[in-house]
């Protein structure tokens, strides 16, 4: 790749708009921004980035360069894939400079900044072998589907089935490490598999999974949703980063029922979230808030609809339906749900445009 090339990619990707999609609040001082850095459990901002210089420096850990090279060391990427990355495409061959790729592990919010190559490696091959089961297993299939959840939904947020013992065969197989199999959580110390006959959803980066939790059908002895021992992200992360409306919602089934609608949405696994994890919303011009039905999912909206101000719309759903899994079983849920967006936004954009008293 030539340098003017490589200049394109940098103008094309201001680096204080790529660390902010990371994640990573920044403040402004006068010419500069500032900010807590990736690279080191960092407690004071110590990252500066100087968007006229398209550079960054940290001052304590010495961690510097520019855009590509940010992304290149947050992401464990090398010098071709972190250019892909950026350029949300693929290069050419013949036109990439090629160097080793090697992997920084440290503390921070976003989950893939602490994971190797191997530990992809092993959660995507484990999402390939649950999804290749899902198809396999009729009890599976038929459970998505009393939840109204169909074929277009599983392919898309590629839904998996654990059936308890497929996985360690193939990592072994495969020679995959057990042992850091263990420690991310996919197995048990006896080495029984941690989503063992649940509904396994995954969180997907490109083609690679970097998350997963699973979901129990019937049993209800069990607790609802199991995840991995790692930090948990935001579910659907790539399917909102840099859109202008985003569907923003409570559970891991209700994200599974907006995105088989088509819909830009993330969910949060919950109804708490730190405002600095929102700050890939900052170019949202419309966040839909859909949460459940119920004290907890009404405070979450409150809250969020003080920190999101007049480009977040509350959605409220209809009475006695919890949440939007609920409404998506119904035969006309999803169109009952776009007449609700609809109106929500119509009452939003004329309480707006009403003279304060």
């Amino acid at each position: 790749m030539s340098r003017y090339d490589v200049e394109q990619v940098k103008q094309r990707n201001p680096i204080e708009e790529v660390i902010s999609r990371h994640g990573i609040v920044l403040l402004r001082h006068g010419s500069r921004m500032s900010g807590l850095c990736p690279f080191h459990k960092d407690t004071h901002p110590s990252l500066v980035v100087y968007p006229q210089t398209r550079s960054f420096f940290c001052f304590a850990c010495g961690a510097s360069g520019d855009v590509i090279d940010f992304v290149r060391r947050l992401d464990g990427l090398g010098f071709r894939a972190a250019i892909e990355r950026l350029n949300d495409a693929p290069l050419p061959a013949q036109d990439v400079q090629r160097d080793g790729d090697y992997l920084v592990k440290v503390a921070a919010a976003v989950p893939r900044r602490e994971l190797s190559l191997d530990d992809c490696m092993i959660l995507t091959a484990a999402s390939a072998v649950y999804h290749n089961l899902l198809w396999q297993t009729p009890e599976a299939l038929s459970y998505l589907l009393s939840r109204g959840i169909g074929e277009v939904a599983i392919r898309r947020c590629r839904l998996g089935y654990s059936d308890g013992h497929a996985l360690r065969r193939y990592l072994q197989r495969h020679r995959l490490s057990l042992r850091r199999a263990r420690e991310m959580g996919l197995l048990w110390k006896d080495g029984g598999e941690r989503m063992a006959r649940r509904i396994v959803v995954p969180e997907l980066r490109g083609d690679q999974c970097i998350w997963m939790t699973g979901r129990v059908m019937n049993d209800h002895t069990e607790p609802k949703y199991r995840g991995l021992s790692l930090p948990k992200p935001l579910l659907g992360y790539e399917r909102v980063r840099g859109r202008q409306r985003v569907y923003l919602t409570e559970g891991t089934l209700d994200y599974v029922t907006a995105v088989g609608w088509n819909l830009s949405v993330c969910a949060l696994q919950g109804n708490k979230v730190r405002p600095e994890r929102l700050s890939f919303l900052e170019r949202a011009r419309r966040v839909f808030l859909v949460f459940d039905n119920d004290e907890r999912g009404r405070e979450a909206t409150a809250f969020l609809l003080n920190l999101l101000g007049a480009r977040a719309v509350s959605v409220g759903l209809p009475p006695g339906i919890k949440d939007l899994n609920l409404l998506g079983q119904s035969p006309d849920g999803r169109e009952t749900f776009f007449r609700l967006v609809r109106e929500a936004e119509a009452r939003e954009e004329v309480e707006h445009a009403l003279p304060a008293p």
